[in-house]
């Protein structure tokens, strides 16, 4: 009998949790389900990881010792971890996502990522980002210099502004 009973308290407690478990996802809004699809975390910190590369390469030509390269590397990583893993930042971003479009149009971004080029298309996202991001920070470097000289003559025609 205490067999019997205990197994049904088991199971009535499992089925319990299973159904708030379909209830919570039933309540999650499409962005929301948009952004765990996307693996929006994985792909945020690969772009900014992607991003911070440079600075440290920078570092390094500056002369840092790679010790202090690999310390601030881990450093960047544990910072954005904590930043992109935040469950908060995912709900602003679902946010942006509802924003932009329509329950309709989440819906069918949704079946598209279901689909195996969607399904690729999530697994390449991250490289792709990545890879965007160097290329872009490759060219921009190349127009730097000119962009800083005409900030500086801009600062410098406005400067009797500052002084005021």
């Amino acid at each position: 009998m205490k067999i019997t009973t205990t197994l049904t308290i088991l199971i009535l407690t499992l089925l319990s949790g299973f159904s708030q478990n379909l209830r919570a996802e039933e309540k999650e809004s499409p962005a929301m389900k948009l952004i765990k699809m996307m693996d929006f975390s994985k792909t945020a910190k690969i772009a900014a990881a992607a991003s911070f590369a440079p600075f440290l390469k920078e570092m390094e030509a500056n002369g840092l010792p790679v010790q202090a390269i690999n310390e601030i590397s881990a450093a960047a990583d544990r910072f954005f971890t904590k930043t992109f893993d935040n469950p908060e930042i995912q709900a602003e971003m679902a946010k942006v996502y509802e924003g932009a479009y329509t329950k309709e149009e989440m819906a069918e971004l949704l079946k598209f990522y279901e689909t195996p080029l969607g399904k690729k298309t999530l697994e390449t996202m991250p490289q792709i980002m990545q890879a965007s991001t160097e290329i872009g920070q490759k060219f921009a470097i190349q127009n730097q210099g000119e962009f800083q000289a005409e900030i500086q003559a801009i600062m410098a025609k406005h400067a009797p502004a500052f002084a005021e």
